[in-house]
């Protein structure tokens, strides 16, 4: 009699490993999909993904084909990586009633192209999900921007006293110009460094668009994001910048004036000497208008 109740308790604990097993291997199967995703240059293969125990979840993962322990190889942000491609699969169950997938501050210690794929998978969840991520790491924002996925950012300030205003965020070319137009509409400023102020804001526009356009262009080619951001920051001055962005090479600032002319028109070329000098004796109107206008042309 012993001896038929062990083995049907083996019998049991086995056909339960087994359908344990049978159960995960769809979110297994996601989790490989969402890592390959995520890893992004990392040397890292995340193998099968198994139920060891009632709680426990054993993971095969080998770096440059040697098996290894996850925690003892894995960088914490490649662990963040690994427990948002272990999360998703469970939160996306059609047999979920919760439509939606909060996530907080994702992006902690994820180097910057891990950070591309961490925003091209959350724009698949968004597909059938509302994803809500708090993150103070503006790279997150700024890939979704560059790599155009959809996203609306808000962005939530302190003021004095903990008073908390809830605010759309725009991307930085806007946050410039509305700068640059509550500069020109205050009053209270001396003249001449109301101008200064306005063109300094314009400056910071077409540095922006000029940054975004180089990124995108550049990364879009496989370079390095860590290279990318060594070239820009060897483009000092705002014509180099746009330069970068428009001829692709940093020393040819010298080029650019007569290419903007061909290109865009001589609006173009007065509008980087007026900025140039501050603005002061133009029309600011005018100085902030041909700024967004310079600016959509950079980021198209």
């Amino acid at each position: 009699m012993l001896a038929d109740v062990t083995e049907a308790e083996n019998w049991i604990r086995k056909t339960a490993a087994t359908l344990r097993s049978e159960r995960i291997a769809p979110f297994a199967k996601e989790s490989q999909r969402i890592w390959q995703r995520l890893r992004q240059q990392s040397n890292v293969d995340l193998g099968a993904v198994r139920l060891g125990g009632t709680r426990n979840v054993e993971l095969d993962v080998s770096v440059d084909g040697v098996s290894n322990s996850a925690l003892a190889v894995m960088s914490q942000g490649e662990l963040h990586s690994l427990g948002l491609a272990l999360f998703l699969p469970r939160a996306m169950v059609d047999e979920s009633p919760f439509r939606f997938v909060v996530i907080d501050d994702p992006v902690q210690a994820m180097d910057p192209s891990k950070v591309d794929g961490l925003a091209q998978v959350l724009a698949d969840v968004g597909l059938t999900r509302q994803v809500v991520v708090f993150t103070h790491d503006e790279r997150l924002v700024e890939a979704l921007r560059r790599l155009r996925l959809s996203a609306t950012v808000w962005e939530v300030c302190r003021g004095e006293e903990s008073v908390v205003q809830v605010r759309m965020s725009d991307d930085p070319v806007g946050r410039c110009l509305n700068d640059a137009r509550a500069m020109r509409g205050d009053e209270d400023l001396p003249e001449a460094l109301r101008a200064e102020l306005v063109a300094s804001c314009c400056r910071s526009a077409l540095e922006a668009a000029s940054h975004a356009r180089f990124r995108r262009e550049r990364l879009g080619r496989g370079m390095p994001h860590a290279e990318v951001e060594r070239v820009l920051e060897c483009a000092l001055t705002t014509r180099q910048k746009i330069a970068l962005a428009v001829l692709d090479d940093l020393g040819e600032p010298a080029k650019l004036l007569p290419h903007l002319e061909d290109v865009v028109g001589s609006w173009a070329v007065d509008l980087l000497q007026a900025c140039r000098v501050g603005g002061e004796g133009g029309d600011l109107d005018v100085l902030i208008r041909d700024t967004e206008l310079l600016a959509g042309w950079l980021q198209r």
